[in-house]
Parts: structure tokens; sequence; C-alpha cells
């Protein structure tokens, strides 16, 4: 029986022109043995999830980042629901169960049983597939790696001692719409109040108060029992991988007007939405940035303008 890791590693052989991996689990040593297999003209892409508590229960490695940002034209991307294991070289494909760790791949024993299917990539359905693969990803920079790395420090830290709380989700009032994750917004205004209400701690709160929080926690799957620091660390990593939060970073990578945040919004999916109003949207979600990504964001005043920006990492 062929091992699927000496498939992949024929896969990454033959490529001439780019290579595709997508996998929810990948490792270092893995990442660093296909590397080793592929000419460095090649363009590598990377797909991944990341999710605190995989991280910490070590089912794969935020350093793959350092193994990615050292070879030339390779990028490491996130999709958060991502569960399919998918890598392309050129026009041949490998789709299966194994995702890029040595006991999926066969490459350590005990090793689990996989498969890997070769395709071609002209197959129509795997073109769609990874048109929609594509959507929506986000592109790991430091400052990402740096938050995730945060907040997995700060798991390691507090796991085990705080008791469980359930949310009141019966409390939510009933709406007669869903938001989709291309549309979502935060609602509640103060964000600080976001963890009074993930406590249970509502007779602190008021009523719209409640509903706002705990609509947004439906949004954000947070892992109970986390302190306030860990709390604000972990939303600041599903902030991060929102769709408008993404085009919004991406734009205010230069300094950026209020109105001019305001009217980006205007043009995305959230513009759909029946009560959606451009200014109380933005002061909103820039309130949310602001506290749970203050080392990636800023405001500054200058003539009474407010002006937006993410901080430019120190090299």
């Amino acid at each position: 029986m062929i091992l699927p890791g000496h498939q992949l590693e024929q896969l990454c052989k033959e490529a001439r022109d780019e290579i595709l991996l997508a996998a929810p689990f990948i490792k270092v040593s893995v990442l660093e043995r296909l590397f080793s297999q592929i000419s460095s003209e090649i363009i590598v892409k990377c797909i991944t999830r990341w999710q605190p508590e995989e991280i910490v229960a070590g089912v794969s490695d935020l350093e793959v980042w350092s193994v990615v940002k050292n070879r030339p034209q390779t990028s490491l991307w996130l999709k958060p629901h991502l569960h399919a294991k998918f890598y392309r070289a050129d026009q041949n494909c490998l789709i299966g169960s194994a995702n890029l760790t040595a006991k999926a791949l066969g490459w350590s024993t005990p090793s689990n049983l996989e498969i890997l299917v070769s395709m071609s990539a002209t197959d129509l359905y795997l073109q769609a597939f990874e048109t929609e693969l594509l959507k929506n990803c986000i592109e790991v920079d430091e400052g990402i790696f740096q938050q995730f790395h945060r907040t997995v420090e700060l798991l390691n830290e507090t796991k085990p001692s705080l008791p469980i709380y359930t949310f009141h989700i019966d409390l939510i009032e009933q709406s007669d719409r869903l938001i989709s994750d291309e549309q979502w917004l935060p609602i509640l205004r103060h964000p600080q109040d976001l963890y009074l209400a993930y406590c249970g701690k509502l007779e602190k709160l008021t009523t719209t108060t409640i509903n706002s929080a705990l609509t947004d926690l439906q949004s954000l799957p947070v892992p109970e029992n986390l302190t306030q620091e860990a709390f604000k660390t972990y939303v600041g990593t599903l902030l991060l991988q929102k769709p408008i939060v993404q085009t919004v970073d991406s734009f205010v990578s230069t300094p950026q007007r209020f109105g001019a945040v305001r009217n980006l919004l205007r043009t995305l999916p959230c513009q759909q939405i029946s009560e959606f109003d451009a200014n109380r949207s933005w002061q909103t979600l820039m309130r949310w940035l602001l506290y749970f990504l203050p080392h990636r964001y800023n405001l500054s005043v200058p003539h009474h303008s407010e002006i937006f920006y993410r901080v430019k990492l120190k090299q």
C-alpha cells in the first residue's frame, strides 16, 4: 500500500508552476519535509484553520508561519471552517482524509488509516470547490500570528481553573432573518459588556444590552471557562477571521477618516441587512477593534476628525 505521505511528496516533486496545500491541521515537521521536495521557483499557497483550543491540544502548529515566511513565493491563509483535505500541483490533485500530520501521512508509528485519491484539477466540481476554498481566506501576517500566539499562551495558563457558565441563549429576542458570516458585524455598543454576558452576569446589564451581547456571542464560538484577558484575545482572533473585518483591516492599512470607512461598509454585504446604519455600524465595529485588538489598531483625532489605522509592526 502506498502511503499518503509518499503520494503527496511525489505530487510536490512533479510541480512546475504552483502548489496549493489545504488541510485543517498542519504540523511543522511535515511542512518542512514537503517543502524540501519543492523547487524554490514554485509558488506555494498553504490554507489551514487555526482554532486556539486545537493548537493547545497539539493537533496543529502555529509555528508553520515561520516555515512559510522563510520560503520565497509562499503564503499562509486561514479558512475558519475548513474540513477538507485538498492538495493540488498544477493540474494534478490529491483529495481525501489525510491532514498534513505525520500520523495522517503514515510517517509515524502508529499511524492513521487514511486515503488520498488522485484526480485532475480540470474536473468542474474540483474547480468549483477551489473557488469556494479561496473565497474569504485570511492571509496570515506577523500581527495575526502574534494575536493567535497570545491567545494560545493564555489558554495554556488558564484552562483548568474557572467554573462553567451557561449562556442564556433562550433570552435572545427572536429575529425573522438570519445574518450570514459574510454580512456579520457586531451590534453590542459597548464591547466590554460582552464578557459579563459570557459569564452569565446578566443582572448587571440592561435588557437591550443582554440581547445584543448574546446575539453577538451566537456568532462567536468562544470556549467556556476563559478569564477576561483570555476571552478578549480569543474574541480578537475570531474578529480577524470575519469577512467584513478583513476587508476593513485591508482598507485601514493606510490611515482612513471615519467617513471613508463608513462609505466602505455601504458597499459590503452588511448593507443588505434591513436595519443597517453605516454610521452606527462603523462606530460599533471601531470600538470592538480597539477593545479586542488593541495591538493591531489605533485611533487619532487631529483637528476633530477621527483617523483610524492599522498599526505598523516594528521589523
